[in-house]
């Protein structure tokens, strides 16, 4: 998942890039307004945003977001506990309201929560293969109603299944799809060793990803 934090303390912004990095998230972090307007917020899965911000107002940033018919996940992040302040904001199109101090595992079943509904709204762009769901626009997936926590490879990987459930895909058009202009960095063990902790996620359906011997890999569920 690709996050977009917008907070101008160094110490909570650094402590968040650990966080999220450490379980596979990409973290793209902005100190003030003016860094936030050089991003594509369109191109984030979630948006982090401070409200304090040394160069203007976080308000400022979600107006101008929500005008331009973005749909990013945004959770607001911020010392302001005034009523005034949280409704201005779940007005202005913020999807929840995080005031500080606040503890990391709850900042993320915020955010797990967020992501949950937006899916529910979602069922166009839903995927399913047996107990798994996939969503594309949240960028992600679920088991038997357990959110996975998967890297950004994992889940391109995992999309790239769903997307040809039942065929069966050459590793090297995984290869060239997933990585891309990295393939020359990339050995072909890597693609095992992305598959086999794919499959200890999808657990217990890791069986849903079948080894083709030769060939490359297939997802399907159930018998053949």
């Amino acid at each position: 998942m690709k996050i977009l934090v917008i907070e101008d303390d160094a110490n909570i912004s650094f402590a968040l890039e650990r966080f999220f990095a450490a379980q596979g998230d990409e973290v793209t972090t902005c100190l003030n307004l003016e860094e936030a307007f050089q991003i594509h917020p369109e191109r984030q899965d979630f948006i982090i945003l401070d409200l304090n911000l040394p160069d203007g107002d976080g308000f400022e940033y979600l107006s101008y977001i929500r005008a331009q018919d973005m749909k990013t996940p945004l959770l607001l992040l911020t010392i302001r506990d005034q009523e005034k302040d949280m409704i201005r904001g779940l007005t202005l199109g913020a999807d929840d309201y995080l005031t500080k101090p606040f503890s990391l595992p709850v900042l993320k079943a915020r955010m797990e929560a967020i992501l949950r509904r937006a899916s529910l709204g979602d069922d166009e762009q839903a995927m399913r293969c047996g107990k798994l769901v996939l969503h594309k626009l949240t960028k992600m997936a679920f088991v038997d109603d357990r959110p996975l926590e998967l890297s950004s490879k994992e889940y391109d990987l995992l999309e790239l299944f769903m997307d040809n459930q039942g065929l069966t895909l050459p590793r090297e058009r995984i290869l060239d799809r997933i990585w891309g202009w990295e393939r020359g960095d990339v050995y072909d063990n890597t693609l095992s060793v992305s598959i086999k902790r794919l499959r200890e996620k999808l657990a217990p359906y890791q069986d849903y990803i079948r080894t083709v011997r030769g060939i490359g890999y297939r997802m399907t569920e159930g018998d053949e």
